[in-house]
């Protein structure tokens, strides 16, 4: 018969193909086929028989000679069936066994179980108490089986376990039809083999197309990661799922979550799209947006519409937000076989940069994650603390998280802002840029370099304008970013214009430009992602019940619980959930005093990432009436709870 099993790594469910849907397999009416079946036969050599009569019918009742203690055997075609004793009920074809039931189908598959109602009309036969079917390699156990020896049709209900050498499911409900070759599996479906592990509410496989089908929140754990999906379909033999609720696969490298996944396990690549969430374990960033390709051979990751890259900073204090059309990230050889593997990030077009104390846009830029240098292309400018530069091409390198220093290639122009809001410049063939914790400290000007620097006294007082034209100069400022020397290395032409004597051209050099009104904020990098109080997909069309130390949605029957900037403090003390259901006898005995069920639980460390907790809390399955959430502290010390009525 072939009876169910299936696969090795994914599951959906396609339980509405059941034709038993909605319908116990006990109690369905089978119906009648239209090929006349033979009668039931009793084997020569049954122990005793006696003539009864049941409701106005006449029975045959066998029972097991007491001596010989030989089981009493019936046949139609080439199926058998053994047991203790039986009531035959001839006018109707249909045989009531009891006893160590053994029943052997023609195509050679065997079941045993307490009792047996077998219709040799509809050959259906129906077997309950310790009931286990084998089939070829595989073994189903269960207290409720129903098997069509005609159809090769059968299900149990009531639970059941399927079973080989090397794999074992579990489910509430299974169904398998031979005829379309579809096996279908409903309620707590588990599934374990040495490479998997998948649990869910559903589950079919067709042995056809060798495609496994999932169509409920189902988790799978495999050895190269695991897997949280609504909706999808997996096929065994090439190796390829296509995920079409709200996936998230997390491995030791990366975690990849979006509202449709594809990804094809032999060739290791990778397609999502629809809120797309790429989160690099390894180097600490994040990438969203609404399309991303991924390839494991190559370790390249591309992502396009809406793209932002999440870099959090070592020193914990600031985070870089990068948003472009579209971003790559890969590897690229070292230049030597000893040298180590470059890994870089690639923009292109429409760039912008946001952190607290530096903020750029260009048309397109490279970030070699290494040794944390970003190159910046066409028509770039930078904005940091109080300076803005632009040049052709600008590279900046980080040290400590913060900006150590900058290479201005060709039309380079620094202007800054002194505390009288002057417009202080500087301009040059390439300008290389020093700074100190963030702050500008030194410029080297290399050919045709000009300036213009606002002399103040106590950052006040307005004592003049110096103007330098010289081919390289040297210039350093003090830690109020103010002007504090200038070295003139080649012909230096300079001259001091006091206030009284400036004019409107003394003030600018040529080409000044001053672009603060381009500077981009944080939620203009952010674009959509903005508005979202959360990253995840999951949360969408949940409802906020908590708005307090932490969010918490309702989705689904389920708890969501949600912190932005938390730390491991925030996530350390024990959350409590008492769940209060409409009628108190959905509770168990022990808990009915109280009032509630407490899932309460800790948050596990692991589900906070890049300074956000996120975690899901099933709730049970009765009608609930009210849930209070909280945390405790020390001592059950509430540190706070809030109540939600359930409408």
């Amino acid at each position: 018969m072939c009876f169910l099993l299936f696969f090795f790594l994914f599951a959906n469910n396609l339980y509405a193909q059941n034709p038993m849907h909605g319908r116990s397999s006990a109690g369905a009416k089978q119906q009648p086929t239209a090929k006349k079946e033979p009668p039931i036969e009793l084997l020569p050599g049954a122990g005793v028989l006696i003539g009864d009569v049941i409701k106005g019918e006449n029975v045959r009742k066998v029972l097991m000679d007491s001596l010989t203690k030989t089981q009493i055997g019936f046949r139609q075609g080439g199926a058998m069936m053994f047991c203790d004793s039986a009531i035959q009920y001839i006018g109707r074809n249909v045989v009531h066994a009891f006893g160590r039931i053994y029943l052997i189908d023609a195509d050679s598959t065997t079941a045993i179980g307490d009792s047996l109602f077998y219709d040799g009309n509809t050959r259906t036969a129906r077997l309950r108490g310790n009931v286990i079917l084998r089939d070829k390699d595989k073994t189903v156990t269960t207290n409720r089986l129903d098997y069509n020896l005609a159809t090769k049709i059968a299900n149990y209900s009531g639970g059941g376990t399927v079973q080989d050498d090397s794999s074992r499911l579990t489910s509430r409900i299974g169904y398998y039809n031979t005829i379309t070759k579809v096996a279908n599996f409903r309620g707590d479906v588990y599934y374990k083999s040495p490479e998997t592990e998948l649990s869910g509410d559903t589950l079919t496989y067709n042995a056809r197309s060798k495609i496994v089908y999932f169509n409920s929140r189902t988790r799978i754990k495999t050895r190269n990661g695991d897997i949280i999906t609504d909706k999808g379909e997996y096929n065994t033999v090439l190796g390829k799922s296509n995920f079409k609720g709200r996936t998230k696969i997390d491995t030791d490298e990366y975690i990849i979550s979006g509202d449709a996944l594809e990804y094809d396990r032999v060739m290791e690549r990778g397609f999502a799209k629809g809120n797309v969430e790429f989160y690099n374990k390894k180097d600490n960033f994040i990438i969203l947006g609404d399309f991303t390709r991924y390839d494991g051979v190559l370790e390249t990751s591309q992502v396009y519409g809406n793209a932002v890259l999440i870099s959090p900073q070592k020193n914990g204090k600031d985070t870089l937000f990068l948003a472009a059309d579209t971003l790559i990230s890969y590897k690229e050889a070292g230049l030597a076989d000893s040298l180590p593997a470059v890994k870089k990030l690639t923009a292109y077009r429409n760039v912008r940069i946001y952190r607290s104390d530096f903020q750029s846009k260009c048309d397109s830029l490279g970030y070699h994650l290494n040794d944390s240098t970003i190159f910046f292309y066409y028509d770039p400018v930078i904005w940091a603390r109080g300076s803005q530069l632009v040049a052709k091409q600008i590279s900046v390198r980080m040290k400590n998280s913060q900006i150590d220093s900058m290479s201005l290639q060709e039309k380079a122009f620094i202007v800054s802002q002194d505390t009288l809001l002057n417009f202080n410049q500087t301009k040059g063939k390439n300008i290389d840029a020093k700074f100190d914790k963030g702050e500008l400290r030194r410029v080297l000007v290399s050919g045709n370099g000009e300036s213009i620097y606002h002399i103040l006294e106590n950052d006040t007082l307005f004592i003049g304008l110096n103007y330098v034209k010289c081919s390289d100069m040297i210039i350093t400022f003090n830690d109020s970013a103010q002007l504090q020397d200038i070295l003139f290395i080649k012909q230096p032409e300079g001259k001091f214009i006091p206030p009284h004597e400036i004019k409107q051209e003394n003030k600018f050099l040529d080409d000044f430009n001053w672009r603060s009104s381009e500077k981009p904020a944080k939620g203009v990098v952010l674009g959509i992602h903005a508005a979202n109080q959360y990253r995840s997909g999951d949360l969408k069309g949940a409802l906020m019940i908590v708005d307090d130390f932490f969010k918490v949605f309702l989705k689904d029957n389920r708890l969501i619980f949600y912190r932005l900037n938390a730390d491991a403090t925030d996530i350390q003390p024990e959350f409590f959930v008492h769940v209060y259901p409409k009628n108190k006898n959905d509770l168990p005995i022990d808990k009915r005093k109280a009032g509630y069920e407490d899932v309460g639980f800790r948050f596990p460390p692991d589900h906070l990432q890049n300074g956000i907790a996120k975690y899901d809390l099933v709730l049970p399955e009765f009608k609930s009436a009210r849930v209070v959430v909280g945390q405790y502290g020390d001592k059950k010390k509430v540190l706070w709870q809030k109540s939600y009525n359930f409408k």
